[in-house]
């Protein structure tokens, strides 16, 4: 198998990325409900899932420079330092203010070990093997949200939200114990040749017009995932359809199983078949299953929904990275991957505040309508994507 050939450090990786998504996972799905328990409502239950992202927002585009002047490595351990105490202090939030505060310290960590760990496997291999690879470091990732999402429900309803964030901060800290003890990804960091932002580079890397384009496509997704699957729908689906928490567990749960077999299929078919096609497919599906997500009730048919909106957002994840790092010099890599990032962190930020305040003033329906004409408004820039050689 090609998979023989790849690093060491680049499998160890991908066992850190697995753990941390996974302690993540397991309070993500259901966030907005601890945010009503601890007092927030409306808007702020929209803020406290947002938090995490306005801190994130502030560290995407300098992670590239920082790991081009520290290197991978310690970043990444700061990064994982930052999001395991952040959990932690999750768990002793008392009010909505508290924990939109714990969420944006956690939120801080993110990028440097998220974002400088794609940076990284962007740089380890060349282009005929960087979408499959992408698509297996993204796709062991987020095996972590299957389990994860898929048991969020069963362990908050056993231990409660606070014994469940003290475990997830726990989870988040093995996978930093291990990164400590991983002296291959040590060898193998690469520096690229920048070593402080300036200006010229960032007109450089927002001149591509691959990079605007499938940053403005992942804009929408997050927008989508944050506003509607994170923020409105657990609540939508626990007060308005009667679902249990295990139940919405068990449908977020789907989703990421979705979105895993998406992400080891479609980098190898992004390989094969051009990364245009993938970004189309991921944009028009992704869009249509938010609008039906709006009209479904049963639990069958929104855990298929959500299921196949898990492989269409797959595909927008998997390819936008690798556009992105392919756009410009590979001495601009991890600033292109910034700016990417970026627009996602402001999708999942807009995301939670627009929808509950379409929610309070229109109605849930009107949210999954907006969700929807969001992502289909990018069909004509994403099929006038120009494929690198």
């Amino acid at each position: 198998m090609m998979f023989k050939k790849y690093p060491l450090s680049f499998f160890i990786l991908c066992i850190v990325a697995l753990v941390t998504m996974f302690s993540t996972s397991l309070i993500n799905p259901l966030l907005s409900i601890f945010a009503q328990q601890v007092g927030g409502s409306g808007i702020q239950i929209g803020l406290v899932v947002a938090g995490y992202w306005m801190s994130r927002i502030l560290l995407e585009i300098p992670s590239g420079v920082i790991s081009a002047r520290y290197g991978y490595y310690l970043p990444m351990v700061i990064g994982l330092v930052l999001t395991t105490v952040g959990i932690f202090l999750n768990a002793l939030a008392v009010d909505p203010f508290q924990l939109l505060l714990t969420r944006i310290l956690q939120g801080f960590g993110a990028p440097l070990f998220f974002a400088i760990s794609m940076t990284f496997v962007t740089q380890l291999f060349d282009a005929k093997n960087r979408g499959s690879a992408m698509g297996l470091f993204q796709g062991i990732e987020f095996v972590g949200t299957i389990i994860g999402s898929s048991f969020s429900g069963y362990i908050i309803a056993t231990l409660d939200f606070r014994m469940s964030l003290i475990l997830c901060s726990i989870l988040s800290g093995l996978g930093l114990i291990i990164l400590l003890f991983a002296p291959n990804v040590r060898r193998h960091e690469l520096r690229t040749a920048s070593t402080s932002l300036s200006l010229s580079q960032l007109r450089e890397v927002f001149k591509s017009r691959n990079l605007l384009i499938v940053s403005a496509a992942t804009f929408s997704e997050f927008l989508m995932t944050n506003g509607i699957l994170f923020t409105i729908f657990p609540i939508y689906a626990k007060e308005t359809l009667g679902f249990t928490l295990q139940s919405i567990g068990l449908i977020m749960g789907a989703r990421s199983l979705g979105f895993v077999i998406s992400m080891f299929a479609m980098g190898t078919v992004a390989d094969r078949i051009g990364r245009k096609p993938v970004l189309v497919f991921g944009v028009v599906f992704t869009g249509l299953l938010t609008l039906l997500i709006g009209f479904a009730t049963s639990f069958e048919l929104l855990t298929l929904i959500i299921f196949c909106s898990g492989i269409s957002t797959g595909a927008i994840w998997v390819i936008s990275p690798v556009v992105a790092a392919e756009s410009v010099e590979p001495s601009y890599r991890g600033t292109a991957i910034g700016v990417y990032r970026t627009f996602f962190d402001l999708g999942s930020i807009v995301g939670p505040i627009v929808m509950t305040i379409i929610q309070e003033s229109l109605g849930m329906l009107a949210c999954f309508i907006s969700a929807s004409l969001f992502l289909l408004a990018n069909i004509p820039s994403t099929l006038k994507m120009v494929e690198k050689d």
